[in-house]
């Protein structure tokens, strides 16, 4: 199997959240992770662009598109899954670290490791789109699909994070 064989199962990987609250998609699949990656890194690419953050770009991107590579194995957990966190973060972490030695790409788990422990700016900032990205999804979902406070439930489930970013431009 290739590094691009392992990724592409992202592709597959329906975004639960939305499957939970009955978001109507083609085929029951409302956002993928690959899919979820790809529009959170173009969140991130235009806070970037249009706020002065001092962050190390190429870092947040590299940690945005491995953020979600331990789902490959267990899925996207969510917290209605009642897994604990440590859990999710073993079956995840055992994903990563296979396929960062498999592929000799130790990189991936480096970032990944420091997308988890949240010490960083970058991984502080990777955490917040993470969340904001799904905000904003929620609000497209709700006036495409008609669906009553869905974006309240994830702004209401995110208020830091929105809060960080009302004073932001994107």
């Amino acid at each position: 199997m290739t590094f691009y064989e392992e990724i592409f199962k992202l592709k597959t990987i329906a975004r639960e959240g939305w499957e939970r609250r009955n978001v109507p998609t083609q085929k029951r699949k409302a956002e993928s992770d690959a899919e979820h990656v790809y529009s959170a890194i173009l969140l991130a690419l235009d806070v970037m662009a249009k706020n002065d953050l001092k962050l190390d770009q190429l870092k947040v991107l590299k940690m945005l598109a491995y953020h979600e590579l331990g789902e490959i194995e267990v899925g996207d957990i969510t917290p209605f899954d009642h897994v604990s966190k440590e859990e999710k973060h073993n079956g995840e972490y055992k994903c990563i670290n296979r396929i960062a030695q498999s592929y000799n790409m130790p990189e991936i788990e480096t970032l990944w490791l420091e997308f988890e422990e949240q010490k960083t700016s970058e991984a502080k900032f990777v955490k917040m789109i993470d969340k904001f990205d799904a905000v904003l999804q929620a609000k497209v979902f709700e006036k495409k699909y008609n669906i009553a406070g869905l974006y309240q439930d994830f702004a209401e489930n995110n208020k830091a994070v929105c809060e960080y970013f009302k004073n932001l431009k994107f």
